[in-house]
């Protein structure tokens, strides 16, 4: 647990730094590389980006009306309602596997404030809780995307975020490396929940929303901790092909 602590506040103390820096000097778009003195991204670069339309309110699947799908009609997940902003599509893609696998803070940065056009207008919940990475893994990568998300999340959005609440207790195979059929396996009680006394609306942040089954865990176990109302956010949501 220290080393985990201590993983943090270092990436923390990087983030304002990189903020620092990144408030003083324009830096190049990632996808063009027109300079950009407000974000990562040129405005033009910004405007091509693939945003989801119209989605299904529990699942965040797109649909061409506002209303739940049918696969949550006969087989709800776990949480109440999901939040996405872009199909999981290129440019998307490589974005989120910059700011996943290389630590490209302003990516976090970014994509919290793009979220937050949207979300603003919303309910919204109490407390913010990014979906955690198992301690060994954790000390591999040296931070989580989905604590940096929510960090900025927190601060655009003045909700309070925890990274302890939640915590990954068997280091899985990751999700992307296995078909759909083995994942639903693989992530089976794989969290628990600190017993403090949390929130009854919470929402768990995540980058990537695939199947679903790791959020649907994750979900399960804040549920039987006593959260009544479970939002699900994340960036980017992938296609359902199944």
């Amino acid at each position: 647990m220290l080393r985990n602590s201590l993983s943090i506040c270092r990436h923390k103390i990087m983030h304002q730094l990189l903020q620092l820096y990144s408030n003083l000097m324009p830096s190049p778009c990632l996808l063009c590389g027109v300079a950009s003195s407000h974000s990562c991204l040129c405005d033009d670069c910004i405007k091509t980006l693939p945003k989801l339309g119209q989605t299904c309110p529990r699942c965040a699947h797109p649909l061409n009306h506002n209303a739940i799908c049918g696969q949550c009609l006969s087989q709800a997940p776990e949480q109440d309602a999901s939040f996405s902003l872009y199909h999981y599509l290129p440019p998307i893609d490589r974005l989120i596997a910059d700011m996943k696998y290389y630590d490209n803070i302003l990516l976090s940065k970014f994509f919290a404030q793009q979220m937050v056009v949207q979300l603003k207008d919303r309910p919204l919940p109490e407390l913010l809780i990014p979906i955690p990475l198992h301690p060994r893994r954790l000390r591999q990568r040296g931070y989580n995307q989905s604590w940096a998300l929510a960090q900025y999340l927190s601060k655009l959005l003045i909700i309070p975020t925890r990274h302890d609440i939640l915590s990954r207790t068997r280091d899985t195979v990751a999700q992307t490396s296995l078909a759909y059929s083995q994942r639903k396996q693989n992530i089976k009680h794989s969290f628990s929940v600190k017993p403090i006394t949390i929130p009854s609306h919470i929402a768990l942040i995540d980058d990537v929303l695939t199947t679903g089954h790791t959020a649907n865990v994750a979900a399960k176990a804040l549920r039987k901790a006593g959260i009544q109302h479970i939002e699900l956010w994340t960036i980017a949501r992938t296609m359902r092909h199944h």
